[in-house]
């Protein structure tokens, strides 16, 4: 074992030497949370949204076959490599979706069309809490990392998140935007993006209307959103946030997770009850532990993404590469959480080459 291992540390020293490498940090991100579009004058009830009003939100893709690409839930970009969505949305049948399987869909208004403006980015890692559940939807919430970064135009931005804790009872009665491609008044779920105006309501009126769901899956990490009127989140738009907008700019909060079913409707949601939302405010700091960056204006501060960037060495004739480890180099790197983004001197030979 030990002679195995040394053989290993080895062979990765070469390749060390062979290649001039240096750990390159994100570009500067742009300011968060700014739509740069216009606007033109699971959402039922609501009404369509505008390409490029909402240029954090991306449609989660699953890649079933290599013939088959489904709809799965939606997401919201942090930064130029990581979305934001519910755990609940990177499992099927209550098991893990491999992460090279889904596939975070930036830029899309229409699911049916696509177009220019899209931006399809593979998932590098999936990363939850220890306490996640797709059966109870505890810690509901999932981090994203992509196996590329995502260009920034008018219809790929970043949102917003506080790096102070807002307590929710602040925002009850304020109205929040939900937004997504989920099941529409139309009995069928929307190809074209829609959104919502919600309020957040208290604990006690959520725990109140259906205490049967409630008591058994609210806690403090969840709050809860509607309007009982048939305006809501619904099949679809799981894993999507609802957003806020403070100071000008979009910030979010909560990620879509669960609500009742109307037994009427062969399992489709009930339209006209409350909806779940994970509280994204009780995860900042977990997201700190996986070196989650993201921006705050208002605090005039943001998290860092990566750690400074370290220079073994004179880049040379460089690109950008993005590297998946196999355990043991993981572990060596395990720092990085396996998702290392180095500068590699080509010294002639092919990228790809180097390290199979």
């Amino acid at each position: 074992m030990v002679g195995r291992q040394s053989s290993w540390w080895h062979a990765f020293l070469a390749v060390c030497f062979a290649v001039s490498i240096a750990v390159v940090p994100p570009g500067a991100a742009q300011r968060c949370g700014q739509v740069q579009i216009l606007k033109k004058g699971l959402i039922f009830g609501g009404f369509s949204a505008t390409p490029g009003m909402w240029p954090w939100h991306v449609a989660l893709m699953h890649r079933e076959s290599p013939t088959r690409t489904s709809y799965k839930c939606g997401g919201t970009i942090i930064n130029r490599d990581t979305v934001l969505t519910a755990f609940h949305c990177v499992t099927e049948n209550q098991r893990p979706i491999a992460a090279g399987r889904l596939v975070a869909r930036a830029g899309v208004f229409d699911l049916d069309v696509g177009g220019n403006t899209v931006q399809d980015n593979r998932v590098f890692e999936v990363i939850s809490p220890p306490g996640a559940s797709s059966r109870t939807f505890n810690d509901d919430i999932a981090i994203l990392k992509m196996q590329n970064e995502f260009v920034y135009d008018d219809y790929v931005q970043p949102v917003c998140i506080r790096s102070v804790l807002q307590d929710i009872e602040e925002l009850v009665g304020t109205y929040g935007t939900v937004v997504g491609w989920g099941w529409t008044e139309q009995s069928s779920t929307s190809s074209t993006l829609r959104q919502a105006s919600i309020p957040v309501v208290s604990a006690e009126d959520c725990l109140s209307s259906d205490r049967n769901l409630f008591s058994q899956v609210l806690t403090t990490k969840v709050y809860c959103a509607g309007s009982r009127n048939g305006t809501s989140s619904c099949n679809g738009d799981s894993g999507g946030g609802m957003f806020f907008k403070m100071g000008g700019y979009w910030f979010l909060r909560g990620l879509t997770s669960f609500s009742g079913l109307d037994v009427t409707q062969n399992g489709v949601c009930d339209s006209n009850n409350y909806v779940g939302y994970t509280d994204v405010a009780k995860y900042i700091t977990w997201l700190r532990q996986n070196e989650v960056g993201f921006e705050d204006p208002l605090s005039g501060s943001s998290a860092p993404a990566r750690k400074p960037a370290v220079n073994l060495g004179d880049p040379g004739n460089t690109t950008l590469i993005r590297l998946s480890v196999n355990p043991k180099m993981k572990k060596f790197l395990q720092e990085r959480k396996g998702n290392v983004l180095l500068r590699v001197s080509l010294n002639g030979k092919k990228v790809e080459n180097l390290f199979q």
